[in-house]
């Protein structure tokens, strides 16, 4: 690389959640590669004072913030003059981050609903765009907006070939499986200490699942078959790692008493945490239960460790999770 790119990341306000601790983690290695990231967004969210706590640079854009096509993540869609009132928004903030575009070397669309709007942006501005897809979208409105983006975009970055298929033959699209820091995720003898706090009795199976309290990651699958175990393997415990995420219902509460109600002192909630590593070495089996889970970070996360992985078949997982064999 002859220069360092000056690559303007579009967000709108959002927690810190996977895919963002992924990029956070990753800015010194873009950094070593000439790449200088600024975080444009709207508002204050829990990532931009993330960012703002590694002294990374950060703009405000003053865009409209706006709902995507589903109702809070439902399958409810918006009104007609829900609709028309995002759509007006979309143009307002395209024409809002061209003028901003034309003084970096590239605009990379970090989430969902700034895809379509920096797309239309880098061609008002004449600025390369990309889009960063971590998402299975389902198919219909969303999913056709999708890929207008990405006809419209330089490139789209796909976490696996699962994500990358909704966008059919749409634009451009480049497959980067994410990787983790191996220096963090490795084999080694858990902590003692930390194998009974997870599991309140160190001889006893540990089963773990690690993620978002969203229905879509299938808790309560796992919470169910545990419930099922017989023989050797009904004292297991599961632990349970992850705060409520994004689903407007009260699953995270009815999981809850549904683990109360069938497992008992068999299931431990802990809540985020930020010893993962660690976690991952104290744990017999890592399970992925969402019904179709973009990528599946954690397994990997989990192979590194030498944990054993059960995780479904469906989505990114069967790309890097083989049947028996890892």
């Amino acid at each position: 690389m002859d220069r360092d790119v000056n690559a303007l990341l579009v967000s709108p306000p959002a927690p810190v959640w996977g895919a963002q601790i992924y990029l956070l983690n990753q800015i010194d290695s873009l950094r070593e590669r000439g790449v200088d990231l600024t975080l444009g967004t709207t508002g204050d969210s829990p990532f931009a004072a993330a960012w703002r706590e590694r002294g990374l640079p950060l703009v405000e854009l003053g865009l409209h913030e706006h709902l995507g096509l589903r109702v809070d993540g439902s399958s409810k869609r918006p009104s007609i003059a829900a609709l028309a009132k995002m759509s007006a928004a979309v143009g307002d903030n395209a024409r809002r981050l061209a003028m901003v575009a034309r003084r970096y070397d590239m605009l990379y669309s970090f989430s969902l609903p700034t895809h379509l709007e920096s797309a239309l942006a880098g061609r008002m501005s004449r600025t390369p765009v990309a889009l960063d897809l971590v998402d299975l979208v389902r198919p219909g409105v969303g999913q056709r907006v999708l890929r207008t983006a990405a006809r419209l975009a330089t490139l789209t970055v796909a976490n696996s070939s699962a994500t990358a298929s909704v966008l059919g033959s749409a634009g451009p699209v480049r497959i980067i499986h994410p990787g983790i820091d191996l220096d963090r995720f490795h084999p080694g003898p858990p902590r003692p200490s930390l194998r009974a706090d997870l599991a309140g009795d160190a001889e006893c199976p540990l089963v773990g699942i690690v993620g978002r309290l969203d229905e879509g990651k299938g808790i309560h699958v796992l919470v169910d078959a545990m419930a099922r175990l017989d023989g050797a393997c009904s004292m297991a415990r599961l632990v349970v790692v992850g705060d409520k995420g994004t689903d407007a219902t009260d699953y995270a509460d009815r999981i809850r008493r549904r683990a109360d109600e069938v497992l008992g002192d068999r299931v431990h909630f802990v809540g985020r945490r930020n010893d993962i590593p660690d976690i991952m070495r104290a744990l017999d089996v890592l399970v992925v239960a969402a019904v179709a889970e973009p990528f599946g970070l954690t397994a990997l996360e989990a192979q590194a460790s030498r944990t054993p992985v059960i995780g479904t078949d469906a989505g990114g997982l069967p790309e890097f999770v083989e049947h028996e064999v890892t």
